[in-house]
């Protein structure tokens, strides 16, 4: 039987990593390819060595893009504290409440809300945290496909193809769109399914036995 994890890390890495590598591959390759890539894809002969090496800068790529969307997230959290999604009988505050009842200081400061909540869907209820995963990796490829957009937009206006620009540009709206959607939704739903379990009795403060 798969692991719940294992599945999560392959989708993060086919959705988020690696397609939007592959897309900026695409659009990069024909026009930068011996600058940016040198001879790594076009040297391979044969046509299973051109996908290998094809997948192989996607992958580098996709990683590098990664860790630019990465930083999209402080952007979110000032677009969220301003909405304010959350009211004062939130999910998110029963949560916390609900975190703060069941772990000590020390705990509460290594881990968040969220965190701590996936760590409990982990080790009690695997198919709700696969829930929350997918809707989490959802999340990080419009995070990632965003970044695509702009790389996209800045090529096309090098080259003077002022609407592919534009349409790119335009791209960044619903993808930042729905990217906030997606993990608000993830969130959410790992602070429901926590107060689920935690209404049917699955989850209890651990006795000073067992801390001990």
């Amino acid at each position: 039987m798969a692991n719940p994890s294992e599945f999560y890390v392959g989708v993060v890495d086919l959705f988020a990593i690696l397609l939007p590598g592959a897309i900026t591959t695409a659009i990069l390759e024909p026009r930068l390819g011996e600058q940016i890539f040198g001879r790594l894809v076009s040297a391979p002969s044969g046509e299973a060595a051109k996908w290998a090496a094809f997948l192989a800068v996607s992958y580098f790529l996709g990683h590098l893009i990664f860790l630019v969307g990465s930083y999209i997230d402080r952007f979110y959290n000032v677009v969220r504290e301003r909405l304010n999604p959350y009211g004062n009988e939130s999910a998110y505050r029963c949560a916390t409440r609900l975190r703060n009842t069941l772990t000590g200081e020390a705990e509460q400061l290594a881990l968040n809300t969220f965190q701590w909540s996936q760590s409990v869907l982990l080790t009690s209820c695997p198919k709700a945290a696969e829930d929350v995963h997918r809707l989490e990796a959802d999340s990080k490829f419009f995070r990632s496909l965003l970044v695509v957009s702009l790389i996209a937009a800045v090529t096309f206006f090098m080259e003077r193809k002022h609407i592919a620009a534009l349409v790119a540009v335009l791209l960044v709206i619903p993808c930042f769109a729905r990217y906030y959607e997606r993990r608000l939704k993830s969130t959410t739903q790992a602070y429901i399914h926590v107060l689920t379990l935690a209404g049917l009795g699955r989850l209890a403060k651990p006795s000073e036995g067992d801390a001990a």
